[in-house]
C-alpha cells in the first residue's frame, strides 16, 4: 500500500503535517506519512465484511450442533444459543472497530526516508527503539506505556466491548431463560463497561486535547474506587446464593426499588455525560489548580439546573446501582463514602473556582445547587 508525504505550508524545510499540528511540531528530520484514504476505507469495508460473515456463519453452526444435541440427549441448556450469538456478534462489532482503529492509527505512522524506499515505502507504526529520534520525537507519548499510548487506549476500549456485551448479553439470557436473580450482577458489569467507556469517549469527543489513558477512569482513586465494587459484587452475589427469595426491601417494595434504580441509573448517566460535552474543554477530570485559556464559566445549558452536574450524575448513577443489585450495605456505604467524597472535592473545587472568575462564580453559586443531598 502507497503512502504520501504531506508538507505543513509555511513551516521549515523537512517539517511535515503531524497528527495534531496545533500542539507541537516534529523534528525536522522526520517525515509523516499518511495512507491514501480510499485504500484505507477499501480495506476496512472488506475486513469488516469478511468478519461478520465468518463470525455469523460460525453462530449458525453452533446453534445447528446444539438443537441436534437438544434432540438427541435432551439438553436442557439451549438458552445458550442466543448468549453464544451475542458474544459472537459482539466479537464482531469490536473487531470490525478494530480495524477502523487500525486505520486511525495508520495515518499518522512514520515512513522510512531512504534512497532505496523513496518510493512505496511501508510506514512504520513506531520509530526502533535504538533510532536517534525515537526518545526526543514529539509523538513519543503515543507509544507504548506513556500518558496518550494508543495501544493502552485500544486495548482498554477492546476489553470494555467485551465486558458490555457479555454483561448485556448475559442478562437477557438469564431474564429469559432462567428465574435466577443472578442477572443482577452482569448488569453491574455491563453498566460499568458502559460508564468507563464514556468518560473516555466523551473526553476525546469534546476535550481532546487532554485526552489519554487515564480519561477511562479505571483506576481512579485507587484501590478505593476497585474496593467498593468488589464488596458490592461480592455482597450481591452471596445474598442472592444463599438467600435468593428474600425480601429485603419494606413493604414488599423491592422491585419498585429495582425500577427506580434503572431509572437512576440511567439518568445519572446521561447527566454526567450531557454535562461533559457541554462543558467541553472546560472539564476535567482532575481539580484544576491554574485557570486554562480554554477554561471557561458554563452557566447554560444542564449547568443552568445543577452547579456540578458531572458529580450529582456520578452520585445517583452509583446510588443506582446497588439498588438494582438489591444492596442494602453497599448502599449506604455508598451514600456516605460519595457524600464524603463529593462535598469535600466540591468545597475544594471552589476555592478554585472563586480564584478564577471572581463574583462571577460567587452568584452563581448563590443561584444554582447542586442537587446532591447536603451539599448546598
Amino acid at each position: 500500500m502507497c503512502c504520501r508525504l504531506v508538507r505543513r505550508d509555511g513551516a521549515p524545510p523537512g517539517y511535515t503535517t503531524p497528527p495534531f499540528p496545533s500542539l507541537h511540531m516534529p523534528p525536522q528530520d522526520s517525515k509523516w506519512s499518511l495512507y491514501k484514504v480510499s485504500d484505507i476505507w477499501r480495506f476496512t469495508l472488506l475486513w469488516t465484511l469478511i468478519l461478520f460473515g465468518l463470525f455469523h456463519l460460525g453462530a449458525a453452526g453452533i446453534a445447528l450442533l446444539m438443537q441436534a444435541g437438544k434432540r438427541r440427549s435432551n439438553w436442557k441448556y439451549l438458552w445458550l444459543v442466543p448468549l453464544v450469538y451475542a458474544l459472537i456478534a459482539g466479537i464482531e462489532a469490536v473487531m470490525a472497530g478494530s480495524v477502523v482503529g487500525v486505520m486511525f492509527v495508520s495515518q499518522y505512522s512514520l515512513c522510512l526516508d531512504t534512497a532505496e524506499h523513496a518510493n512505496n515505502t511501508l510506514p512504520l507504526l513506531s520509530p526502533p527503539a535504538t533510532s536517534p529520534t525515537a526518545s526526543h520525537s514529539p509523538d513519543r507519548i503515543y507509544f507504548p506505556h506513556q500518558s496518550k499510548s494508543l495501544a493502552g487506549i485500544a486495548l482498554r476500549a477492546f476489553c470494555l466491548g467485551i465486558a458490555a456485551t457479555v454483561g448485556t448479553g448475559s442478562v437477557v439470557a438469564t431474564l429469559l431463560y432462567t428465574s435466577s436473580p443472578l442477572w443482577r450482577l452482569p448488569f453491574f458489569l455491563a453498566t460499568l463497561a458502559i460508564f468507563h467507556f464514556l468518560e473516555f469517549w466523551t473526553t476525546a469527543a469534546y476535550n481532546t486535547r487532554v485526552a489519554d489513558v487515564s480519561s477511562f477512569l479505571l483506576t481512579a482513586n485507587w484501590p478505593g474506587y476497585a474496593i467498593a465494587h468488589a464488596a458490592a459484587t461480592t455482597e450481591c452475589l452471596l445474598t442472592n446464593l444463599f438467600w435468593p427469595n428474600r425480601s429485603w426491601a419494606p413493604l414488599h417494595s423491592s422491585s419498585l426499588l429495582c425500577f427506580l434504580g434503572f431509572a437512576l441509573v440511567i439518568i445519572g448517566q446521561t447527566v454526567r455525560t450531557v454535562a461533559m460535552v457541554q462543558a467541553g474543554p472546560s472539564f476535567n477530570h482532575m481539580v484544576q489548580h491554574q485557570r486554562s485559556a480554554a477554561h471557561v464559566l458554563v452557566t447554560s445549558g444542564i449547568y443552568a439546573r445543577l452547579r456540578h452536574p458531572s458529580y450529582f450524575g456520578f452520585f445517583w448513577w452509583a446510588l443506582g446501582t446497588q439498588l438494582v443489585l438489591g444492596n442494602v450495605i453497599s448502599f449506604f456505604a455508598y451514600t456516605a463514602v460519595l457524600w464524603k467524597f463529593f462535598s469535600t472535592r466540591i468545597r475544594h473545587e471552589e476555592e478554585f473556582l472563586v480564584m478564577f472568575f471572581g463574583d462571577e462564580y460567587v452568584d452563581y453559586r448563590k443561584k444554582v445547587g447542586t442537587k446532591i443531598p447536603l451539599v448546598p
